[in-house]
């Protein structure tokens, strides 16, 4: 069988490599034997440089027409017609429940008028 793993040992036993190790080992992958050793990028910089640029450069301004012209979203859209399908299922809804009423006010009138004759034959 296997032997029993605890958590506590290292997965494989090695150390992590460096990441000109790692550039070299995919370098090696690509078949691009003969790579210059890769220099330390400063991220922090890089990234300060690249918000001074954006902040020298002016975001470009829509045309008024474009910016009122905008199209709303497809959610709403979506929304839209959702809400104006069901405005619609409850008007038809209302519509058959008037119409519910109306043939009940009809069979209450037909059982006055039933109920009256069958009185009227009672008192012959």
């Amino acid at each position: 069988m296997t032997t029993d793993w605890q958590y506590k040992e290292p997965l494989d036993g090695k150390q992590g490599a460096s990441s000109s190790d790692e550039r070299a080992k995919i370098a090696a992958l690509f078949g691009q034997k003969g790579t210059t050793a890769a220099e330390e990028v400063d991220y922090v910089s890089a990234f300060e440089m690249e918000q001074e640029k954006a902040k020298e450069k002016p975001a470009p301004a829509l045309p008024k027409e474009e910016v009122t012209q905008a199209v709303p979203s497809t959610i709403t859209k979506d929304y839209k017609k959702h809400l104006a399908d069901v405005m619609a299922q409850n008007k038809e809804d209302i519509a058959q429940i008037e119409e519910m009423h109306q043939l009940i006010d009809e069979k209450n009138k037909q059982n006055k008028k039933l109920q009256a004759i069958s009185v009227a034959i009672d008192e012959l």
